[in-house]
């Protein structure tokens, strides 16, 4: 019996490839087949390279801040598609935090790294929403990339279908883990609607009606409107995109994982991806959640998920210890003591 290693990273501590790693490493490799996921956010374009092939191309960009980095993108089917995160040169974890200001924060290096795809010649770029430093609603990126050459289309994956304002808002939802106080969150959430009302009156379309227009800080309300991107749910867009059903067939279990697994983990996240699918496409086959931390678990049961396990020591949560080796073998222990290999 094979188990699908279906994991998303474990933030903080492990990429999703890591985190598949640490799982592997407690089977034999002739046992497991590997598929580290991501919903659009951090991750995104090693997700969609790793399992469908292609090569990476790095570029100068510009950081949050507008310092000078390499961020790199993939493209895929001899250059046609271009696969590019807004997390790498807009991300979270390019700014230390003292270094967070989410009113200055510019997502123009997203929109550099999509220039150069299309001075490459590709005819779609998918660009993974998620993971940013940037509050600005797209407009460093729309200040490079716009107009966008009538031959090349935009596909959009969020992690996170957020509207762009009101209670349930980009800048309430968001503001806070980028940076902002609360007198910040006030003054992102004017800025966001009076960009609302621009676009509404020069597009004629309510942003809020939009799928994933708040993600990564406004910037899929500005790909849908200024650019036409499609918007796509994130991690059930990544499962067509990888051939899940195909690898799901070869397998008896499933291993699906994330950083920390709440109520929050129902509202789209790759493990709820990972187990509707499983249930869609072979119900029969045990789906099995493993995280670094555990809240609302009788939610998730109800779920529908065969089991919910905590992989690190609950003594250790008390200090957040993040070490990369520390979180490797937690996953391995949990692994090679799951009932479903014993003998």
């Amino acid at each position: 019996m094979k188990t699908l290693l279906a994991l998303d990273s474990f933030k903080g501590s492990l990429t999703a490839p890591e985190a598949v790693d640490a799982a592997a490493s407690a089977l034999a490799e002739s046992d497991v087949c590997r598929l580290p996921l991501s919903d659009g956010g951090e991750g995104f374009t090693d997700c969609i390279a790793g399992c469908l092939g292609g090569v990476f191309r790095t570029v100068s960009v510009h950081d949050p801040l507008g310092r000078p980095i390499k961020a790199r993108y993939a493209l895929l089917e001899e250059g046609r598609i271009a696969v590019i995160e807004t997390a790498a040169a807009s991300g979270l974890t390019l700014l230390k935090t003292e270094e967070l200001d989410p009113l200055s924060a510019s997502s123009i290096g997203t929109g550099e790294m999509m220039q150069d795809a299309i001075e490459q010649g590709v005819e779609e770029i998918w660009t993974g929403l998620g993971g940013t430093a940037v509050m600005d609603c797209g407009a460093g990126l729309l200040e490079v990339l716009s107009p966008l050459p009538a031959h090349v289309r935009i596909k959009a994956f969020y992690d996170a279908d957020v509207p762009l304002t009101g209670p349930s808002g980009a800048p309430a939802v968001f503001g806070p883990q980028k940076g902002a106080d609360v007198q910040g969150v006030i003054a992102l959430e004017r800025r966001f609607r009076e960009q609302a009302g621009r676009w509404e009156k020069d597009y004629g379309m309510d942003p809020n009606r939009i799928p994933g227009a708040g993600a990564a800080g406004g910037i899929g309300a500005a790909l849908a409107i200024c650019l036409k991107a499609e918007m796509h749910q994130g991690i059930a867009a990544v499962l067509e995109a990888v051939r899940f059903p195909e690898r799901l067939a070869e397998c008896g279990l499933v291993l699906t994982g994330e950083g920390k697994a709440d109520r929050q983990t129902l509202t789209g996240k790759v493990p709820f991806g990972v187990l509707q699918a499983t249930r869609r496409h072979a119900p029969g086959i045990p789906v099995v959640l493993l995280a670094g931390k555990v809240e609302d678990r009788e939610e998730l049961l109800a779920a529908g998920f065969d089991a919910v396990i905590q992989v690190t020591p609950e003594e250790s949560l008390k200090y957040n210890y993040l070490d990369k080796s520390f979180a490797r073998e937690n996953i391995r222990r949990t692994v090679q003591d799951l009932p479903y290999f014993r003998d």
